[in-house]
């Protein structure tokens, strides 16, 4: 592990209540704690290759409703999931 690995990351709370990252972005938790840390050990991300995807209806950016498997039809897909824009 590098130095910057180690390296505490830049936090500072926001008028807002929020936290404030190095990039000036907010989010609920302080960055490099809880859910903005780097995943260690174990961490599912799907379905394996080749195993049929879940039935999902979803909504679009557009606001649209898109069940997933229909709307495809025999073309190859890409789901992304996403809980917020702080990463």
């Amino acid at each position: 592990m590098s130095a910057d690995q180690n390296a505490t990351p830049f936090a500072r709370r926001h008028e807002s209540g929020l936290w404030e990252d190095e990039l000036g972005g907010l989010g609920p938790a302080k960055p490099g704690h809880g859910p903005r840390q780097d995943p260690t050990g174990e961490f599912p991300t799907g379905p394996d290759v080749g195993v049929r995807f879940p039935d999902v209806v979803a909504t679009s950016p557009a606001g649209e409703m898109i069940d997933l498997h229909p709307h495809r039809g025999d073309r190859a897909a890409v789901f992304v999931f996403y809980r917020s824009a702080v990463w």
